[in-house]
């Protein structure tokens, strides 16, 4: 009974405002998070190579959702897909609409009278169930009916990489040993290595959907960083940096340019120690299924490590 009784309802709009254009209404506008089995918007995140050391989030900008339709059946509240088999979904006429393939002949009565526009099919949401003679109607319009906004590739992408999970470095470190009190320890003047684990610095990818359209967001490791703590500049370096070994020797310098000399002690640091930030940097770019490409700010995850910087003639190692 319901059905019907919305049946007569929207039979009587379509007679009394159909007739002529359709006027726009847009879709309330809402997260593209992950949606129900209705599924607006599904995201979707893989990390080759996933490291199993500690993990924080991407640090991009919230992205807007304005971009991103919800269409809803008002009679029982279901989020709907906003496309489907039946067409797009017109909020306005509570169904999907699509243009008729065969159009009926001008002296048909669907067409009131009118030569221009064109005849489209209605067809409500039924959640997999169908009511014989329920299930929609006919009608003319001269122009197409406004579905949902069209969603932005952009949004979509800086969404993608929100639902990505982007490792932090770990803090690799030589000289490296333990003083009389346990507090961990590197050399004044020699080459301080620094690195991070190779599974932390791999090309990850996510990609978000929502409306029929998908955006795919490739994350890029473009180079790791030390922040010495003593005052000192930064030190930068392109890869994931080298892990020292016996054969390298105690004074080398990094192959990898991952390195640092501390000038002096760190007695006169509080607690007569530093404190270093490791940090990788990440290019983020996005493709989507519309052919629309470009990229989104750069993303820094970083760890810290606190140490001494020791005064010594040699260097045992562990």
């Amino acid at each position: 009974m319901r059905r019907l009784t919305r049946l007569a309802a929207v039979i009587g709009l379509a007679v009394g405002t159909l007739l002529v254009a359709t006027d726009a209404v847009s879709a309330a506008p809402a997260a593209c998070q992950q949606y129900d089995s209705h599924g607006v918007c599904i995201v979707q995140a893989e990390s080759p190579g996933t490291s199993s050391s500690p993990q924080q989030p991407g640090t991009a900008a919230p992205a807007s959702s304005s971009a991103v339709p919800v269409c809803t059946d008002s009679a029982s509240g279901t989020t709907v897909p906003c496309q489907g088999d039946a067409g797009w979904w017109v909020q306005q006429l509570q169904c999907y609409a699509q243009v008729m393939t065969v159009q009926p002949p001008l002296e048909s009565p669907v067409w009131g009278g009118h030569t221009d526009g064109a005849i489209y099919l209605c067809t409500f949401y039924t959640g997999g169930g169908a009511f014989p003679g329920t299930s929609g109607f006919s009608f003319w319009s001269a122009d197409p009916p406004v579905g949902p906004p069209a969603v932005d590739p952009a949004v979509l992408a800086a969404q993608a990489l929100q639902a990505l999970t982007i490792p932090i470095p770990t803090t690799g470190m030589y000289p490296a040993g333990e003083l009389d009190n346990g507090a961990p320890y590197t050399v004044v003047n020699a080459y301080t290595w620094f690195w991070t684990d190779t599974s932390s610095f791999q090309p990850l990818s996510s990609r978000a959907d929502a409306g029929g359209v998908w955006a795919q967001v490739e994350v890029v490791p473009t180079g790791l960083s030390f922040t010495p703590g003593d005052g000192g500049a930064v030190a930068t370096c392109a890869g994931p940096g080298t892990a020292w070994q016996p054969a390298d020797g105690v004074w080398a310098p990094s192959p990898s340019g991952c390195d640092y000399r501390y000038p002096h002690s760190s007695i006169r640091q509080p607690d007569g120690q530093v404190t270093a930030t490791y940090a990788i940097q990440w290019s983020v770019s996005w493709t989507a299924s519309t052919g629309a490409t470009g990229t989104l700010p750069q993303v820094t995850t970083s760890s810290n490590a606190t140490f001494a910087v020791a005064e010594a003639q040699s260097v045992v190692t562990r």
